[in-house]
């Protein structure tokens, strides 16, 4: 029988991995501000977006290979004061130079949550537990959005962007508390002896891992491109408050708290995970597709409307990672899922940016939105030649 004590560790992870997505999300409804006030272009904005995941990219496979060599909590509770110092220096930076460095601290120490706490799924949940507990993992990321969309907009009003940024060091200074307070290693067996060696180049060599990094690349640098530019988009285009603009664009995140863990749960009944990926991508490139042409003549409620349902249809985004925990032993799940988590922001580094650009060349939030749903297009192509892994196939 699996350890009760399975739930703290998963509590504890979704905690972390809140904080992740808090920061991720932070910044997208202040670019309004940082537009106006600052006179920064849209493609500036969105580098400021996306130095968050220079460093954050930069570390997934070097964080794989300490976590399974050194452990899952002394990596996640440095990383963790880190991100709360990167908060209190965005909070306090006053040039745009200052700005990017502190987001790329706060990426920095965001770094080291998703990979050791899909290390530990794989370590304290039986294989047919696996996709329930990553979707549970992953609602963390949709509350910590969430909170980060509205809950910062709403308290830049009252008090200035500033404290209201800085403030989220608090929750960084909590998790940081109870990681090292709740985390310990999984009671399966060690690893042999030297199960570290070589690690990289035996992931990196498994051909099967390929299609996965090319798909994960494309539809989350095309989710989160999407997510930077909406609240402005609903600001400059429908009218709306920053703090209500921050709202709309919270459904999206709002929807994959139920999305998220429910396509992990019907993955594990079904035995099957591939489906429920290709399906969630399709529903990624209509989203998109909704925004661009059919809610500009909706207005607001049009707009609600279509970010809940796109939340509550692309939970099967995470379902990739749960496969990619599954093709390998797990001695190398830390270091292949630092693989695939790499790939997935290489697209979140590169591609709000060029949205920015496209934003800054047409004016147009419809033509940049398109351009998000050619990308997610592209990660459901690859993700067709992804392998299946689900217990209905008998992979181990």
């Amino acid at each position: 029988m699996a350890p009760r004590y399975r739930w703290v560790i998963l509590a504890v992870g979704l905690v972390a991995f809140m904080q992740t997505h808090l920061h991720r999300m932070a910044f997208a409804p202040l670019i309004p501000t940082f537009v106006a006030d600052l006179g920064l272009s849209y493609a500036a904005a969105g580098t400021i977006q996306t130095a968050y995941f220079w460093t954050y990219t930069a570390v997934q496979v070097p964080v794989g290979v300490v976590a399974d060599r050194w452990g899952e909590r002394r990596v996640m509770a440095v990383c963790m004061a880190l991100l709360g110092l990167g908060a209190l220096a965005f909070a306090r930076s006053q040039t745009y130079g200052e700005s990017i460095a502190a987001r790329m601290l706060v990426g920095l120490g965001a770094a080291a949550v998703w990979v050791p706490s899909m290390r530990l799924v794989s370590e304290w949940f039986p294989r047919e537990e696996r996709g329930r507990a990553t979707g549970l993992l992953s609602s963390g990321g949709g509350l910590g959005g969430t909170l980060g969309l509205v809950l910062v907009p709403w308290l830049a009003a009252l008090w200035g962007w500033r404290w209201a940024y800085g403030s989220t060091a608090v929750a960084a200074l909590f998790t940081l508390i109870i990681v090292v307070l709740g985390l310990r290693p999984g009671p399966r067996e060690a690893p042999p002896e030297g199960a570290g060696r070589g690690s990289l180049r035996r992931v990196l060599s498994t051909r099967a891992l390929w299609p996965f990094n090319l798909s994960v690349l494309f539809a989350y640098g095309g989710y989160f491109s999407f997510i930077t530019f909406l609240p402005a988009f609903l600001v400059t285009q429908l009218g709306l408050s920053q703090p209500y603009a921050g709202f709309v664009t919270s459904l999206i995140t709002a929807g994959t708290i139920v999305s998220w863990p429910l396509a992990g749960l019907l993955s594990d009944r079904l035995g099957r995970r591939k489906a429920l990926y290709l399906g969630s991508q399709a529903m990624s490139v209509a989203g998109c597709v909704a925004f661009a042409v059919v809610v500009p003549g909706l207005g607001a409620a049009g707009a609600v409307v279509a970010a809940l349902g796109t939340g509550l249809l692309v939970g099967g985004m995470i379902l990739p990672f749960v496969m990619i925990v599954e093709m390998f032993p797990r001695e190398l799940a830390g270091t292949a899922s630092g693989v695939t988590n790499t790939s997935c922001f290489v697209g979140g580094m590169v591609l709000p940016i060029v949205l920015g650009r496209v934003l800054d060349v047409t004016g147009s939030f419809s033509a940049a939105f398109l351009v998000a749903a050619g990308v997610q297009a592209l990660a459901f192509g690859f993700g067709v030649f992804t392998r299946e892994t689900g217990t209905a196939y008998g992979a181990g």
